[in-house]
């Protein structure tokens, strides 16, 4: 249960800084730049269908975001997030904080890959961001920008896969099954972590996010195993 929290908190985290990223690129904020923008930050391909920014109010949309991972971990996908919606208010951003007013975000899938030497895609983004001269902690001062609360938070998470590529026996698939999950005045990470817990533990304990089948989302059969059995007819 912890390493499914923790997990699944840091993608949350990533992708808040995803979104930071994007807003910073609010004069230019159009669907293939900010596509080129992510590839460039994460070094990953990513596919949006929809991006539109309010152009009287302060709200960002985005649809079908698809993040890919690199074929050292199979090239499969790694984030869908359908809808990403949210309402900020401006006065803060002058000073460099990020306050939401609302926040909706429907997960669909998330695909966490182990490499063969241990790593996994999650730390490799989180490691690429930080690297990044964009997220440099120097960066980070100059811009001093910092998570402020969410007023609103509606949270829909679907299906958490984990695929390890050096030990196939250990993946796993977990539908978390949680829907339109709507908690008010998050106000720190620790808040969100502590949100993001609850609903799981609820989610857990109502049989909704018990343990499916191993998942392979890379499609793939170890090399070693042997190949289906075929039936010879009488």
């Amino acid at each position: 249960m912890r390493f499914l929290v923790r997990w699944t908190f840091r993608c949350l985290l990533l992708l808040i800084m995803l979104l930071v990223a994007l807003l910073l690129l609010k004069d230019t904020l159009i669907k293939s730049l900010a596509e080129r923008r992510i590839r460039s930050e994460t070094g990953l391909d990513v596919r949006i269908g929809k991006f539109e920014v309010g152009l009287l109010t302060p709200t960002v949309t985005i649809e079908n975001f698809k993040l890919y991972n690199n074929p050292e971990f199979g090239g499969s996908m790694f984030i869908d997030l359908p809808e990403l919606h949210l309402e900020y208010d401006l006065t803060p951003m002058t000073s460099g904080q990020l306050h939401l007013k609302l926040l909706r975000l429907n997960l669909t899938e998330i695909n966490l890959v182990e490499n063969k030497n241990g790593k996994t895609n999650l730390e490799l983004l989180q490691h690429k961001l930080e690297k990044n001269s964009q997220w440099s902690p120097e960066q980070k001062n100059k811009r001093k920008i910092e998570f402020a609360g969410i007023d609103t938070l509606n949270l829909t998470i679907g299906k958490v896969n984990y695929t390890n590529l050096k030990e196939p026996g250990k993946n796993w698939s977990r539908n978390l099954g949680l829907k339109n999950e709507v908690v008010k005045n998050v106000k720190s990470e620790a808040d969100l972590a502590g949100v993001v817990l609850k609903s799981l533990v609820r989610t857990w304990y109502s049989g909704r996010g018990a343990p499916e089948k191993p998942a392979n989302p890379l499609n793939a059969r170890p090399k070693n195993s042997p190949a289906p059995a075929v039936k010879s007819s009488p």
